[in-house]
């Protein structure tokens, strides 16, 4: 297929992974997110694939954000429901539903990595955004390199700094390990003032520092976007190394800053011990607790049900 990275400049390289970045691409009018396709995609996309949330229009504390449920509802009428409502609509992990976006998805990590000679990334994923006219999504972090694709409507991306107060050690570990949902972050409004903020139209791309927080708010319309995860060597080893730092702060009960150098014998000891737990311990995905239905009949297209239910 034909090139969907436009021209990026020698300080683009240069900054890639290292700052936020607003860069451009050409799939705005590809057939793979028109309505059909989106309907299609949401019908074929397994269940425990799918992640619903809303919060209060006009928050940005995290802790009002509520995950819910897809019920049996079929794609026409979840988009119907997005459309009129207060909702995101997360379909992870596309590429193992789709073929069509799984070849999307090898042409653009190929084409990335001839942009960024020296670049190597495995253990891509690609997900699927849809959401609400004005939706907000809660301040949060991503534990993997990540890449945000906006295709239809507009988005204003927040992005704060890897580093306490934005992003405590502690917090990030517990993320990692399980033990905490991403969004178990503290916000403040004072944070916007270290952010950089990015207007992402149809044709953009944002990329940011590795598990830097951010936070979204859509404009009007419809919005559709994709993610793209990766992960380097380089970020394997950061991964480890909070992976590690965490077991050692429960094991020893400590509050101070860590180490989170990846290089010298410190950071080989830490990966040895994130491996072997890894290799010895089953950690399981820390809990979503339902609290709502997506119902296109309903205010903001969602119905309150009992926390911790489940659709059937």
């Amino acid at each position: 297929m034909a090139g969907v990275l436009a021209d990026w400049t020698e300080e683009e390289r240069t900054a890639f992974g290292s700052r936020p970045l607003r860069l451009g691409h050409s799939l705005s009018g590809s057939p793979l997110f028109d309505d059909d396709a989106l309907e299609q995609l949401i019908d074929a996309t397994p269940r425990d694939r799918v992640q619903v949330g809303t919060m209060h229009r006009t928050a940005r504390d995290p802790a009002s954000w509520r995950e819910g449920d897809l019920g049996s509802l079929g794609g026409r009428a979840v988009l119907d429901a997005v459309r009129r409502g207060f909702i995101w609509v997360h379909l992870r992990r596309v590429h193992e539903t789709d073929a069509r976006y799984r070849a999307l998805m090898a042409d653009i990590f190929a084409e990335w990595e001839r942009r960024l000679p020296g670049l190597r990334t495995y253990r891509h994923s690609m997900s699927v955004l849809v959401s609400s006219p004005g939706m907000n999504v809660a301040y949060h972090v991503d534990v993997p390199g990540q890449s945000l694709w906006q295709v239809r409507g507009e988005k204003r991306v927040w992005i704060y700094p890897p580093r306490p107060p934005f992003l405590p050690q502690a917090a990030l570990e517990d993320i990692i390990l399980k033990r905490a949902a991403d969004t178990a972050l503290a916000y403040e409004d004072g944070f916007d003032d270290h952010a950089a903020c990015l207007d992402l139209a149809p044709g953009t791309i944002a990329t940011w520092p590795l598990n830097a927080p951010h936070r979204v708010v859509n404009g009007g319309g419809l919005s559709v976007s994709f993610t793209l995860e990766h992960w380097t060597d380089a970020l394997r080893a950061a991964y480890a190394v909070n992976y590690a730092n965490g077991l050692i702060r429960r094991a020893t009960g400590r509050d101070a800053v860590l180490s989170q150098a990846s290089l010298g014998p410190g950071a080989w000891a830490k990966l040895a011990l994130a491996g072997l737990h890894k290799l010895l311990a089953s950690t399981p995905p820390h809990p979503a607790r339902s609290s709502f239905r997506v119902d296109p009949a309903a205010a903001e297209g969602i119905r309150d049900t009992a926390p911790g239910a489940r659709a059937v």
